[in-house]
């Protein structure tokens, strides 16, 4: 007769992760998550620049265009309309809220352009025919120029 003996005592496998696999996983995750935030965050910030200076853009077309249709009107009416509309846009270094919209005046000058193209230059005129406007919206800025 055989004897019968018990099979060899084996431990199962275990099944899981090491401590060490568990922390270099979560290590490489928290690197790609500082990457990820690093790329979107600039992303975001950059397109939310573009809006605002779009939106300045917009605001300050918006200001020159009712100048101008005003100064049309006018020069149809008034008998001096470079002063008329000099005074209805404002001094220069002043902040203004008007029907042409928010904006700061940086230059509001009578002119007159001296010598011959290419090389003329712009003289401070008190009776000059030429008006210089020259308005800041949100950091963008624009010139115009009104003629008799």
């Amino acid at each position: 007769m055989k004897r019968h003996t018990p099979p060899a005592t084996r431990r199962p496998a275990q099944a899981g992760f090491t401590l060490i696999e568990v922390i270099a996983t979560l290590v490489l995750l928290a690197l790609m998550g500082m990457g990820m935030a690093a790329v979107t965050g600039t992303a975001l910030r950059g397109s939310a620049e573009s809006l605002v200076r779009a939106t300045a853009q917009a605001r300050l077309t918006d200001a020159l265009e009712s100048m101008t249709a005003d100064y049309r009107e006018l020069y149809a009416t008034a008998n001096d309309p470079i002063a008329t509309i000099m005074t209805r846009i404002g001094g220069a270094g002043s902040s203004q809220s008007n029907a042409y919209g928010a904006y700061t005046v940086v230059v509001n000058r009578r002119i007159r352009f001296t010598g011959a193209a290419p090389s003329f230059s712009e003289q401070g005129d008190s009776n000059g025919d030429i008006l210089r406007v020259t308005i800041r919206v949100d950091g963008s800025t624009a010139t115009v120029l009104f003629a008799r």
